[in-house]
């Protein structure tokens, strides 16, 4: 964070000019002309104890500092260029210039133009144009002017941030920016990935590799293929065991510090991350660990069979962590809902598999119904009877009391029924309560002389049953209307038959 601010800090501060890169086939040093500049190299390490004399601050004006690619042939350079006017007055008879780098040995260089007593440069307005400074992509560099003699109060310093290898002028011009592009083919069917290299360095090797990408790192997936130049031409065939949209490819020239370029083929596929879910049976507690970055709201939700999900308890909300719902009973309705900026997902993670650890039921004997509860663990449940209703939702019974009831491992509880049970639509409610989370299970198969319909069943069968009521309906009115044209056919042939024969009687 620190580092973020000093960078916003050094950009409102300072003009840096980054919309484009001059290119500079000079990069030598100058003075005005009519003078003869004389540099030599000193040491940063070199005392220059600066003389408290009043000069005017005023001395060096237009300082321009620009980064320059320098180009010879197919290679090209990142320079730090330097210019300056020094007002030269009094004893002034040259200036020393110092680009320093964070953590780096700095580069310094004097300049003088003559001695004032022999009137070269007294009074003048000198142009310096000092020799150009090599500099790396990315690189922060402090830059310093004094005179000579050094005056105290004569110093000019700035900073100056030369364009990293994203900036368009230079990412296809400096070797240590060029990383190749990679374009890929995706096999679903064979879980492959076949890629090929274009426009990476001709003059090293290059390495290939299938990675996982986390905020900043990109942790790699296996060995890394290492190519050479020669074979770049050819494509390269990649295995991946999972197409989740942190999986990448990364390719990078094969030499230090070099920078890397990925590509993520199924960056979109975030339904593969809510696979991630695991129960534990001991500690009740359900588990979602993302494979990759995402940020995302995580609830529990109860399944109602009508396309919908309530929501249950706490919603967490994940920027990749792992997200524990603790105390869970677990049911096949209980789903876990996952929703990102893009969208909703809802998994049901008992559906398949034997998770219950308590079982309700309804029984018959002696023409009396009973509710039986068994469970695994010790446990305690809410129990209540309801009437289900045509819109399938199961309201209490009037005057109908709320029971609760705890359990000890492997234990059982009956209760038996009123007889009016089988009068109306009755079903029983049972929900455990000594959870967090957990949703309400009904039993509605009482055993009863009279059918109770299921509402959903019932919605069910006159799906079935309508088509062919209203076909049968058709068939029998074709076949009535066959029969009246039948009827009408053979009363008119009949006439006709009959006048005949008395024209032949005349």
């Amino acid at each position: 964070m620190k580092h973020l601010l000093l960078l916003l800090l050094i950009l409102q501060n300072h003009k840096i000019h980054m919309d484009g890169i001059e290119r500079s086939q000079d990069c030598g040093w100058s003075c005005s002309e009519g003078l003869q500049c004389k540099p030599r190299v000193y040491s940063p390490l070199s005392a220059f104890h600066c003389r408290n004399q009043p000069v005017s601050s005023a001395v060096f004006s237009d300082v321009m500092l620009s980064s320059v690619l320098a180009c010879e042939e197919k290679k090209c350079s990142l320079q730090l260029k330097i210019a300056t006017s020094v007002n030269a007055t009094g004893n002034i008879r040259g200036v020393s210039v110092c680009a320093d780098f964070a953590g780096m040995m700095g580069h310094c260089q004097v300049y003088t133009f003559g001695h004032v007593g022999k009137g070269k440069a007294t009074g003048k307005l000198v142009d310096v144009r000092f020799k150009c400074v090599p500099v790396r992509p990315g690189q922060l560099v402090f830059v310093t002017l004094k005179t000579i003699p050094n005056y105290c109060t004569a110093m000019w310093t700035q900073r100056h941030l030369v364009p990293d290898c994203s900036h368009e002028g230079i990412r296809d011009e400096i070797a240590e920016c060029i990383t190749g592009k990679l374009a890929y083919t995706v096999d679903k069917d064979r879980n492959t990935l076949t890629v090929k290299v274009n426009d990476a360095p001709e003059d090293t090797d290059y390495n290939l590799r299938l990675c996982h990408k986390r905020n900043i790192i990109c942790a790699g997936e296996g060995a890394h293929r290492k190519i050479k130049p020669q074979q770049l031409q050819s494509s390269i065939m990649l295995h991946y065991s999972k197409p989740l949209p942190c999986l990448c490819i990364e390719g990078w020239p094969a030499r230090v510090d070099a920078r890397r370029v990925q590509a993520c083929p199924f960056k979109n596929n975030l339904e593969e991350l809510w696979s991630g879910i695991t129960y534990d049976v001991n500690e009740e507690e359900l588990i979602w660990e993302p494979q990759c970055p995402v940020r995302v709201s995580v609830s529990l939700c109860h399944a109602d069979g009508q396309n919908s999900c309530l929501d249950i308890g706490k919603v967490f909300h994940s920027d990749g962590q792992k997200v524990i719902f603790s105390s869970v009973d677990p049911h096949p309705t209980l789903c876990t809902k996952f929703t990102t900026e893009v969208g909703t997902w809802i998994k049901c993670p008992f559906t398949k598999g034997n998770f219950s650890v308590w079982t309700a039921k309804v029984t018959v004997k002696d023409g009396q119904q009973w509710a039986e509860i068994s469970t695994w663990v010790k446990a305690s449940f809410s129990i209540s009877v309801c009437e289900m209703k045509p819109s399938s939702q199961c309201e209490r019974i009037e005057g109908n009391k709320l029971q609760n009831h705890s359990l000890d491992k492997m234990k059982r509880a009956v209760f038996n029924l009123s007889k009016r049970a089988c009068e109306v639509c009755i079903c029983i409610q049972v929900q455990r309560v000594d959870v967090h989370f957990s949703v309400p299970v009904l039993q509605c198969n009482l055993q009863c002389s009279n059918w109770c319909r299921d509402p959903e069943r019932s919605q069910d069968i006159e799906k079935i049953l309508l088509p062919a009521v209203i076909f049968l309906m058709l068939i029998m009115a074709a076949v009535l209307f066959g029969r009246i044209k039948i009827k009408d056919g053979d009363e008119k042939r009949t006439a006709w038959t009959k006048l005949t024969c008395l024209r032949m009687n005349q």
